[in-house]
């Protein structure tokens, strides 16, 4: 299955499969956003699955958001797991 990403109400909604053959084209897209966009909201309730590279991905998608001008929020069912992986691997 794919990943589908969505603009409504001024949230991307990420549905579908994050996964390796989705996490680089996720990524990329959301650089190519940061260039038109000065906050860039992701829910990811509507996965059916993310994987281990899935959940590198939206590691990676947070620590752009440290490095840029752009704010970045990712919300939605078991972001709470990844805000804890993101956080236990800042203090490292």
């Amino acid at each position: 299955m794919s990943l589908q990403i969505n603009k409504l109400n001024g949230i991307y909604e990420l549905s579908g499969v994050l996964d390796l053959t989705t996490a680089k084209p996720l990524l990329n897209h959301i650089k190519l956003l940061q260039g038109f966009e000065n906050s860039i909201d992701i829910n990811i309730d509507n996965l059916s699955l993310i994987d281990r590279t899935g959940v590198a991905a939206l590691l990676t998608i947070l620590s752009l958001s440290l490095r840029t001008d752009c704010n970045i929020t990712i919300s939605g069912r078991g972001y709470k797991d990844i805000y804890n992986e993101y956080r236990d691997n800042q203090a490292a």
